[in-house]
């Protein structure tokens, strides 16, 4: 009698460790799908004057839900003046599967007089809420 209580507890056990690996696995596949972006400005090799301002026009999409772009530029070489290089960055909340800049001011000002003239990398990070990123850069000259 002692046996058949021993296998009914184990068989009992068992099944109940079964059945709560079996609830508690994830139902959804992770997010593995990199954003992606479309631009029509900037165009890579476009040249900027100082005073101008660089437009952004993006479309963002992912598969699952954007989170944010990251926007930097940093010198890369042929720089001349006395002036410090530009180097400045942002980050742009964007929400849903779809989303858009459109005639966005990058840095929020126009470029400014007192950097060097040169050959900049303007870079833009685009992640979803899994933080899957793609980056998309473009070598503008400032003048």
């Amino acid at each position: 009698m002692k046996l058949y209580i021993f296998y009914f507890y184990l068989i009992c056990t068992l099944a109940t460790c079964l059945l709560l690996m079996v609830s508690c696995s994830k139902d959804d596949p992770a997010d593995t799908t990199a954003p992606l972006a479309s631009f029509s400005s900037p165009v890579e090799a476009t040249k900027y004057m100082r005073g101008q301002s660089l437009i952004c026009n993006a479309v963002f999409e992912d598969n699952d839900e954007l989170s944010h772009v990251d926007i930097s530029i940093s010198s890369l070489k042929s720089l001349k003046g006395y002036n410090d290089p530009w180097l400045a960055s942002e980050s742009v909340e964007l929400t849903g599967k779809v989303s858009e800049l459109s005639a966005y001011q990058v840095f929020g000002e126009a470029i400014p007089f007192e950097i060097m003239s040169g050959d900049y990398l303007l870079e833009f990070t685009v992640f979803d809420k899994a933080l899957n990123y793609s980056t998309y850069k473009f070598n503008v000259t400032l003048e």
